[in-house]
């Protein structure tokens, strides 16, 4: 803000020495005219250093001393009768370095500023015209009042520059929060997966009797459930074969798979992921709900599309039969998919199979 008023106050003052400067030699008498050609200059060139300055401390003091020394020398500078009026030109100099002072330092030193320089105006107009400078009073007045008025606006755009820094930072908090619920339920959701992906399962199987206890592959899976919510997730940037983990998966599965795929298919690590656990829970549905003991699981490319597809010729089911709060379709499978850009679709009539086709793009 301080930067865009200094800026504008440079803006303002140049446009203002242009045209004062011009009305100068214009109204100069001819013996005056390259004394006045002079000051003018002189200012000019002031303008210009004072525009390359910056914002160094000295600079508003030499300014208005500079100004103070133009008023001083009205009686050289200014036509006689111009002095007492609006159209002198050394009085649009002191109204627009007055103006812009405000903008440029605290209220208590521009009114200081300003009442120093228009001080100046009445005494050089004294020096100039001792019977008439009663006549620029008004016109001094006049141009505190244009100062303080400038300070007036200064104050209520910068409030309302400052209410508007609030409200971006209230912004920025409210969406930093809003992010950090999302992890948080994001975390939730994909430990809630994970979850249900190993120990649920495999509780559950015990706990319905779909197993006695004596299958060898039962404590195999129990460890690997343990290890897999003991895990961190793998956040690297980093590309895995999805075949050879999908091989591992059809290791691990309760049912006998028939796996066809191409030799290698490397794709993002996260992705990778995604579909291995789909493919995992997929395979424990087959197990807990299709009433048979082998599925295929096909693997392909397709229009920049990498396709998964478990299929089994079991007793199927009504897919929009089944409740939403179910976690095995709606977490474990969907939303797995949508986390990394990908989809999942579900096709089963009942007594025709299960074929569960899970996308992801290939970049």
């Amino acid at each position: 803000m301080r930067r865009l008023g200094r800026r504008y106050a440079l803006v303002v003052r140049s446009a203002t020495m242009v045209c004062a400067g011009t009305a100068a030699l214009l109204q100069a008498v001819p013996e005056r005219r390259a004394l006045v050609g002079g000051v003018v200059a002189a200012i000019c060139a002031w303008s210009v250093l004072y525009a390359r300055a910056g914002s160094r401390r000295w600079l508003l003091p030499v300014d208005t001393l500079l100004i103070v020394l133009l008023c001083l020398t009205q009686r050289w500078t200014v036509a006689p009768d111009a002095l007492v009026d609006s159209t002198n030109w050394v009085l649009a100099v002191v109204v627009v370095t007055a103006v812009t002072h405000q903008w440029l330092t605290t209220a208590t030193y521009g009114a200081l500023l300003a009442t120093v320089i228009v001080t100046a105006h009445l005494a050089g107009n004294v020096l100039a015209a001792p019977g008439a400078w009663s006549e620029s009073v008004p016109l001094g007045l006049w141009t505190l009042v244009e100062a303080g008025l400038s300070r007036v606006l200064f104050l209520m755009v910068r409030t309302g520059a400052r209410q508007a820094d609030r409200a971006v930072a209230e912004r920025e908090r409210a969406r930093r929060e809003a992010a950090v619920a999302a992890a948080r339920w994001a975390d939730e959701r994909e430990h809630l997966a994970v979850l249900h992906d190993t120990a649920a399962s495999t509780l559950l199987a015990v706990g319905a009797r779909m197993v006695d206890g004596t299958e060898p592959w039962l404590a195999a899976q129990a460890g690997r459930d343990l290890a897999a919510l003991a895990a961190g997730p793998d956040l690297a940037d980093t590309s895995t074969d999805l075949v050879r983990a999908l091989r591992q998966v059809a290791r691990n599965a309760p049912v006998a798979v028939a796996l066809r795929a191409p030799p290698e298919l490397l794709l993002p690590t996260d992705r990778a992921g995604a579909i291995g656990a789909a493919v995992g829970e997929a395979l424990t549905n087959v197990a807990r709900h299709a009433g048979v003991g082998t599925a295929e699981l096909l693997v392909h490319r397709s229009a920049g599309q990498t396709v998964v597809e478990v299929v089994d010729q079991g007793r199927g089911f009504a897919p929009d039969r089944v409740p939403r709060h179910r976690r095995g379709l709606a977490y474990s499978i969907q939303e797995r998919l949508d986390r990394v850009d990908g989809r999942a679709r579900v096709t089963s009539t009942p007594g025709g199979g299960t074929r569960v086709r899970l996308e992801v793009p290939d970049d």
